[in-house]
Protein backbone atom coordinates (compact mmCIF):
# COMPACT_ATOMS: atom_id res chain seq x y z
CA UNK A 1 0.00 0.00 0.00
CA UNK A 2 1.30 3.21 -0.86
CA UNK A 3 1.85 6.15 1.36
CA UNK A 4 0.27 9.22 0.59
CA UNK A 5 3.51 11.16 -0.21
CA UNK A 6 4.71 8.35 -2.78
CA UNK A 7 0.77 8.26 -4.32
CA UNK A 8 0.93 11.96 -4.75
CA UNK A 9 4.30 11.83 -6.45
CA UNK A 10 2.85 9.33 -8.95
CA UNK A 11 -0.72 10.84 -9.56
CA UNK A 12 1.65 13.83 -10.19
CA UNK A 13 3.64 11.80 -12.96
CA UNK A 14 0.47 10.80 -14.29
CA UNK A 15 -1.23 14.32 -14.70
CA UNK A 16 2.19 15.83 -16.38
CA UNK A 17 1.08 13.63 -19.59
CA UNK A 18 -2.23 13.83 -19.63
CA UNK A 19 -4.99 16.38 -20.52
CA UNK A 20 -6.28 18.90 -18.22
CA UNK A 21 -9.84 16.96 -18.11
CA UNK A 22 -8.22 13.88 -17.11
CA UNK A 23 -6.12 14.96 -14.52
CA UNK A 24 -6.55 13.24 -11.14
CA UNK A 25 -7.15 14.77 -7.48
CA UNK A 26 -5.00 15.40 -4.98
CA UNK A 27 -5.11 11.87 -2.21
CA UNK A 28 -6.86 13.09 0.92
CA UNK A 29 -5.65 11.57 4.33
CA UNK A 30 -7.56 8.21 3.77
CA UNK A 31 -5.76 8.28 0.49
CA UNK A 32 -9.17 8.68 -1.77
CA UNK A 33 -8.71 10.80 -4.90
CA UNK A 34 -10.70 10.83 -7.72
CA UNK A 35 -10.63 11.76 -11.72
CA UNK A 36 -12.22 11.75 -15.34
CA UNK A 37 -12.19 8.58 -17.16
CA UNK A 38 -13.13 7.28 -20.65
CA UNK A 39 -15.30 4.05 -21.31
CA UNK A 40 -16.59 2.42 -24.61
CA UNK A 41 -19.37 0.06 -24.90
CA UNK A 42 -20.13 -2.17 -27.29
CA UNK A 43 -22.98 -2.48 -28.53
CA UNK A 44 -24.86 -5.50 -30.22
CA UNK A 45 -23.72 -4.88 -34.09
CA UNK A 46 -20.38 -3.77 -32.61
CA UNK A 47 -20.89 -0.64 -32.84
CA UNK A 48 -18.33 1.22 -30.23
CA UNK A 49 -19.67 4.16 -28.42
CA UNK A 50 -18.07 6.32 -25.71
CA UNK A 51 -18.60 8.09 -22.52
CA UNK A 52 -16.70 10.43 -19.82
CA UNK A 53 -17.30 9.94 -16.04
CA UNK A 54 -16.03 11.43 -13.25
CA UNK A 55 -14.36 8.08 -10.77
CA UNK A 56 -13.92 7.83 -7.13
CA UNK A 57 -10.77 5.70 -6.17
CA UNK A 58 -13.19 3.49 -3.92
CA UNK A 59 -15.58 2.74 -6.87
CA UNK A 60 -15.36 -0.57 -7.78
CA UNK A 61 -16.16 -2.08 -11.18
CA UNK A 62 -19.71 -2.97 -9.91
CA UNK A 63 -20.73 0.87 -9.11
CA UNK A 64 -19.21 1.58 -12.72
CA UNK A 65 -20.90 -0.62 -14.14
CA UNK A 66 -24.12 0.60 -12.80
CA UNK A 67 -23.53 3.92 -13.89
CA UNK A 68 -22.19 3.79 -17.41
CA UNK A 69 -25.38 1.34 -18.44
CA UNK A 70 -27.58 4.38 -17.43
CA UNK A 71 -24.72 6.78 -19.29
CA UNK A 72 -24.99 4.02 -22.56
CA UNK A 73 -28.55 2.51 -22.06
CA UNK A 74 -31.19 4.75 -20.35
CA UNK A 75 -33.86 2.48 -22.19
CA UNK A 76 -32.52 -0.77 -19.88
CA UNK A 77 -32.87 0.76 -17.03
CA UNK A 78 -37.15 -0.67 -16.97
CA UNK A 79 -36.01 -3.66 -18.55
CA UNK A 80 -34.34 -6.75 -17.45
CA UNK A 81 -30.64 -5.73 -17.74
CA UNK A 82 -28.12 -8.25 -19.07
CA UNK A 83 -25.32 -9.42 -17.71
CA UNK A 84 -22.87 -6.64 -18.76
CA UNK A 85 -18.85 -6.64 -17.59
CA UNK A 86 -16.08 -4.46 -17.74
CA UNK A 87 -12.83 -5.50 -20.04
CA UNK A 88 -9.23 -3.65 -20.23
CA UNK A 89 -8.48 -3.47 -23.82
CA UNK A 90 -4.59 -3.04 -24.73
CA UNK A 91 -3.43 -1.83 -28.44
CA UNK A 92 -1.47 -4.91 -29.25
CA UNK A 93 -4.95 -6.80 -28.56
CA UNK A 94 -4.51 -8.22 -24.91
CA UNK A 95 -8.00 -7.97 -22.96
CA UNK A 96 -8.41 -9.00 -19.74
CA UNK A 97 -11.66 -9.12 -17.77
CA UNK A 98 -11.83 -6.85 -14.61
CA UNK A 99 -12.99 -8.47 -11.48
CA UNK A 100 -16.72 -7.05 -9.65
CA UNK A 101 -14.37 -5.65 -6.57
CA UNK A 102 -11.30 -4.04 -8.45
CA UNK A 103 -11.19 -0.43 -8.94
CA UNK A 104 -11.05 1.16 -12.25
CA UNK A 105 -9.28 4.58 -11.22
CA UNK A 106 -6.10 2.08 -9.91
CA UNK A 107 -6.03 -0.07 -12.46
CA UNK A 108 -5.68 2.91 -14.99
CA UNK A 109 -3.13 4.32 -12.46
CA UNK A 110 -1.14 1.50 -12.55
CA UNK A 111 -0.88 1.66 -16.02
CA UNK A 112 1.63 4.35 -15.62
CA UNK A 113 3.79 2.41 -13.87
CA UNK A 114 3.86 -0.68 -16.00
CA UNK A 115 4.34 2.25 -18.99
CA UNK A 116 1.36 1.11 -20.92
CA UNK A 117 -1.67 2.46 -22.09
CA UNK A 118 -5.33 0.88 -22.43
CA UNK A 119 -8.91 1.50 -23.04
CA UNK A 120 -11.90 0.22 -20.53
CA UNK A 121 -15.04 -1.68 -22.76
CA UNK A 122 -18.39 -2.31 -21.34
CA UNK A 123 -19.90 -5.32 -23.18
CA UNK A 124 -22.74 -8.11 -22.75
CA UNK A 125 -21.46 -10.80 -21.71
CA UNK A 126 -23.54 -12.54 -23.37
CA UNK A 127 -23.09 -10.71 -26.12
CA UNK A 128 -22.80 -12.95 -29.66
CA UNK A 129 -19.88 -11.45 -31.92
CA UNK A 130 -21.47 -10.77 -35.40
CA UNK A 131 -19.59 -10.40 -38.20
CA UNK A 132 -18.98 -7.45 -40.57
CA UNK A 133 -20.84 -9.05 -43.43
CA UNK A 134 -23.83 -9.64 -41.52
CA UNK A 135 -24.36 -6.26 -40.97
CA UNK A 136 -23.92 -4.74 -44.01
CA UNK A 137 -26.66 -7.40 -45.71
CA UNK A 138 -29.58 -5.70 -44.69
CA UNK A 139 -31.13 -4.25 -47.27
CA UNK A 140 -31.33 0.34 -47.32
CA UNK A 141 -31.79 2.84 -49.27
CA UNK A 142 -29.04 4.33 -50.29
CA UNK A 143 -28.51 7.83 -52.35
CA UNK A 144 -25.74 7.96 -55.01
CA UNK A 145 -21.98 7.89 -53.66
CA UNK A 146 -20.11 10.81 -55.11
CA UNK A 147 -16.62 9.80 -56.19
CA UNK A 148 -14.67 10.66 -53.34
CA UNK A 149 -16.95 8.20 -51.33
CA UNK A 150 -16.86 5.19 -53.91
CA UNK A 151 -12.67 5.39 -53.63
CA UNK A 152 -13.18 5.08 -50.01
CA UNK A 153 -16.08 2.70 -50.65
CA UNK A 154 -13.10 0.31 -52.50
CA UNK A 155 -10.47 1.16 -50.54
CA UNK A 156 -12.03 -0.39 -47.64
CA UNK A 157 -13.41 -3.19 -49.86
CA UNK A 158 -9.50 -4.07 -50.39
CA UNK A 159 -8.62 -3.99 -46.61
CA UNK A 160 -11.36 -6.15 -45.63
CA UNK A 161 -9.87 -8.43 -48.49
CA UNK A 162 -7.11 -8.66 -47.10
CA UNK A 163 -8.30 -9.02 -43.75
CA UNK A 164 -10.53 -12.18 -44.50
CA UNK A 165 -7.38 -14.46 -44.76
CA UNK A 166 -7.06 -14.62 -41.45
CA UNK A 167 -10.54 -15.91 -40.39
CA UNK A 168 -13.92 -13.99 -39.74
CA UNK A 169 -13.69 -13.13 -36.51
CA UNK A 170 -13.36 -9.77 -35.44
CA UNK A 171 -11.10 -9.42 -32.20
CA UNK A 172 -12.99 -6.70 -29.79
CA UNK A 173 -9.17 -4.78 -29.75
CA UNK A 174 -9.46 -4.67 -33.41
CA UNK A 175 -12.89 -3.24 -33.58
CA UNK A 176 -11.96 -0.29 -30.52
CA UNK A 177 -8.47 0.82 -31.80
CA UNK A 178 -10.13 0.87 -34.98
CA UNK A 179 -13.72 1.85 -35.54
CA UNK A 180 -13.02 4.84 -32.76
CA UNK A 181 -9.56 6.15 -33.80
CA UNK A 182 -7.91 8.45 -31.27
CA UNK A 183 -9.21 11.20 -33.94
CA UNK A 184 -12.72 10.86 -32.55
CA UNK A 185 -12.29 12.74 -29.03
CA UNK A 186 -14.20 15.63 -29.28
CA UNK A 187 -14.17 17.08 -26.26
CA UNK A 188 -10.96 18.99 -26.39
CA UNK A 189 -8.75 20.06 -29.12
CA UNK A 190 -6.49 17.06 -28.87
CA UNK A 191 -7.06 13.82 -27.80
CA UNK A 192 -5.93 12.49 -24.82
CA UNK A 193 -3.53 9.60 -26.07
CA UNK A 194 -1.97 11.36 -28.83
CA UNK A 195 -1.35 14.50 -26.20
CA UNK A 196 0.50 11.36 -23.48
CA UNK A 197 2.84 10.59 -26.36
CA UNK A 198 3.70 13.93 -27.24
CA UNK A 199 4.47 14.84 -23.87
CA UNK A 200 6.35 12.01 -22.90
CA UNK A 201 8.21 12.79 -26.06
CA UNK A 202 8.81 16.34 -25.17
CA UNK A 203 9.76 15.38 -21.84
CA UNK A 204 12.41 12.87 -23.23
CA UNK A 205 13.69 15.25 -25.57
CA UNK A 206 13.79 17.89 -22.68
CA UNK A 207 15.66 15.15 -20.27
CA UNK A 208 18.19 14.65 -22.96
CA UNK A 209 19.10 18.00 -23.76
CA UNK A 210 19.84 18.71 -20.03
CA UNK A 211 22.50 15.80 -20.89
CA UNK A 212 23.82 17.47 -23.79
CA UNK A 213 27.20 19.21 -23.02
CA UNK A 214 27.47 22.63 -22.75
CA UNK A 215 31.18 23.23 -23.54
CA UNK A 216 30.87 20.99 -26.97
CA UNK A 217 32.33 17.75 -24.99
CA UNK A 218 30.79 14.52 -25.32
CA UNK A 219 27.31 13.70 -24.14
CA UNK A 220 26.92 13.05 -20.38
CA UNK A 221 23.45 11.09 -21.07
CA UNK A 222 21.84 9.49 -23.57
CA UNK A 223 19.75 5.92 -24.03
CA UNK A 224 20.59 2.67 -23.52
CA UNK A 225 19.07 -0.65 -24.43
CA UNK A 226 19.62 -3.06 -22.22
CA UNK A 227 17.97 -7.21 -22.71
CA UNK A 228 16.11 -8.83 -19.81
CA UNK A 229 14.69 -11.66 -21.55
CA UNK A 230 15.04 -13.61 -18.52
CA UNK A 231 12.94 -11.42 -16.48
CA UNK A 232 9.91 -12.27 -19.11
CA UNK A 233 10.39 -13.79 -22.63
CA UNK A 234 7.05 -11.71 -24.29
CA UNK A 235 9.63 -8.51 -23.25
CA UNK A 236 13.17 -9.25 -24.34
CA UNK A 237 14.02 -5.85 -23.90
CA UNK A 238 13.82 -2.46 -22.53
CA UNK A 239 15.28 1.00 -23.53
CA UNK A 240 16.44 3.25 -20.39
CA UNK A 241 17.53 7.17 -20.45
CA UNK A 242 21.09 7.11 -18.36
CA UNK A 243 23.18 9.31 -17.44
CA UNK A 244 26.79 8.25 -17.57
CA UNK A 245 27.21 8.84 -14.29
CA UNK A 246 24.06 6.02 -13.25
CA UNK A 247 25.55 3.00 -11.92
CA UNK A 248 25.04 -0.81 -12.76
CA UNK A 249 22.96 -1.21 -9.25
CA UNK A 250 20.78 1.68 -10.48
CA UNK A 251 20.38 0.34 -13.43
CA UNK A 252 19.21 -3.16 -12.14
CA UNK A 253 16.80 -2.12 -9.75
CA UNK A 254 15.04 0.23 -12.83
CA UNK A 255 14.96 -2.90 -15.19
CA UNK A 256 12.98 -4.70 -12.28
CA UNK A 257 10.66 -1.93 -11.77
CA UNK A 258 10.10 -1.69 -16.07
CA UNK A 259 9.43 -5.44 -15.58
CA UNK A 260 6.98 -4.85 -12.60
CA UNK A 261 9.43 -6.71 -10.24
CA UNK A 262 9.79 -3.84 -8.00
CA UNK A 263 9.54 -6.02 -4.60
CA UNK A 264 12.62 -8.36 -5.89
CA UNK A 265 15.70 -8.18 -4.42
CA UNK A 266 17.79 -6.60 -6.54
CA UNK A 267 20.85 -8.02 -5.02
CA UNK A 268 19.94 -10.98 -6.40
CA UNK A 269 20.37 -9.58 -10.14
CA UNK A 270 23.28 -8.26 -11.82
CA UNK A 271 24.05 -6.50 -15.29
CA UNK A 272 26.73 -8.60 -17.75
CA UNK A 273 28.29 -7.21 -20.95
CA UNK A 274 28.45 -9.56 -23.48
CA UNK A 275 31.21 -8.57 -26.31
CA UNK A 276 30.88 -9.69 -29.60
CA UNK A 277 33.46 -12.46 -29.15
CA UNK A 278 30.99 -13.82 -27.38
CA UNK A 279 33.09 -12.95 -23.89
CA UNK A 280 30.95 -11.98 -20.71
CA UNK A 281 31.79 -9.84 -17.77
CA UNK A 282 30.08 -8.82 -14.71
CA UNK A 283 29.81 -5.38 -13.73
CA UNK A 284 30.26 -4.07 -10.93
CA UNK A 285 26.95 -1.99 -8.72
CA UNK A 286 29.86 1.13 -9.22
CA UNK A 287 30.67 0.68 -12.90
CA UNK A 288 28.58 3.39 -15.18
CA UNK A 289 27.49 1.05 -18.20
CA UNK A 290 26.51 3.84 -20.42
CA UNK A 291 29.67 5.76 -20.09
CA UNK A 292 31.48 1.72 -20.64
CA UNK A 293 29.36 1.75 -23.94
CA UNK A 294 30.58 5.27 -25.05
CA UNK A 295 34.07 4.93 -24.59
CA UNK A 296 33.80 0.81 -25.67
CA UNK A 297 35.45 0.32 -28.75
CA UNK A 298 33.44 -0.58 -32.15
CA UNK A 299 35.46 -3.78 -32.86
CA UNK A 300 34.08 -5.22 -29.57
Amino acid sequence: MLDRETLRSVIQQWNTVRLDIFALSEPNENLEFHGVMRFYFQDEGQKVATKCIRVASDATVSDVIETLIEKFRPDMRMLSLPNYALYVVHANGEERKLNPDEKPLLVQLNWHNDDREGRFLLKNCAQKTNTLDSITDQPSFKRKLSKREKKEQKKKEKLSKLGSGGGNENHVAEKLYTELPETSFTRSISNPEAVMRRRRQQKLEKKLQQFRSRDGGPDTGGTLKIYGESLCRDVPYKTLLLSIRDCAQAVVREMLAKYGMDKVDPLHYCLVQVNSDGSEYILDDDECPLSILMNHPTSR
